[in-house]
């Protein structure tokens, strides 16, 4: 499982309620074309293989990712910094309405739950924009559950521009590479700071990269059953 947070990052970050239920919660993170989506799709296969219920799901919730806010505002970095609080405010709130409607009742029957992204992208993003964590996300955000595992996938920013690029219905996608870099390197310090653990899809393959998030969540249920 994930090492526990140092805190060691300039920015206090918020903390997120410990597990208690008798499931396991899989968040892989990172930006868009670092491979979460394949990887998700590879855990996913090799985990029900061996009799696990999974379910897999994402956030932002499709309702969400068509709002004009969040479509406004989610992938760019040079807005008024007041506006991104209409985003951040609009994503908390479908991030904990999903996890109590979606991932609990999943995770309190015991299955495992794989959600592509997470309030970590929030995390990042705010520390991308070089702002400040407000007392109002910290505390809402702590009512969010702290996953299990939680996985940073991530690459050079070259290489994820090329795998969008290579997608055809993204072809022409505008792409603030500055931001998306700046994230990029957010994500790198959750990682450093033990609220991520991190691969390099650029170095593994993505078979070896599932089979090693494979191993990371057996290693956590064996040891959850151990207790």
């Amino acid at each position: 499982m994930a090492s526990a947070p140092t805190g060691d990052t300039a920015i206090p970050l918020p903390r997120l309620r410990e597990p208690d239920h008798p499931g396991f919660l899989l968040v892989i993170e990172g930006t868009d074309g670092a491979g979460k989506s394949t990887l998700l799709n590879r855990v996913t296969h090799r985990l029900q293989s061996t009799g696990h219920d999974v379910l897999t799901t994402f956030q932002p919730t499709p309702a969400t990712r068509a709002h004009g806010v969040f479509r406004a505002l989610s992938e760019s970095g040079g807005a008024d910094l007041d506006l991104y609080r209409a985003l951040y405010l609009l994503t908390l709130g479908d991030r904990l309405f999903h996890v109590d409607t979606v991932v609990m009742p999943h995770l309190r029957a015991g299955g495992v739950v794989i959600c592509d992204r997470y309030v970590y992208t929030t995390m990042a993003n705010i520390m991308a924009r070089e702002q400040q964590f407000e007392p109002w996300f910290a505390e809402a955000a702590g009512h969010l559950l702290r996953p299990d595992l939680s996985v940073l996938a991530h690459c050079p920013l070259d290489i994820a521009v090329q795998r969008i690029r290579s997608r055809p219905e993204e072809v022409d996608r505008p792409i603030d590479l500055d931001h998306m870099g700046r994230v990029h390197q957010a994500f790198r310090t959750l990682e450093k700071d033990g609220w991520l653990r991190g691969i390099d899809t650029s170095v593994h393959g993505i078979d070896e990269c599932a089979d090693l998030v494979t191993g990371w969540v057996a290693d956590g249920l064996s040891h959850r059953s151990a207790r």
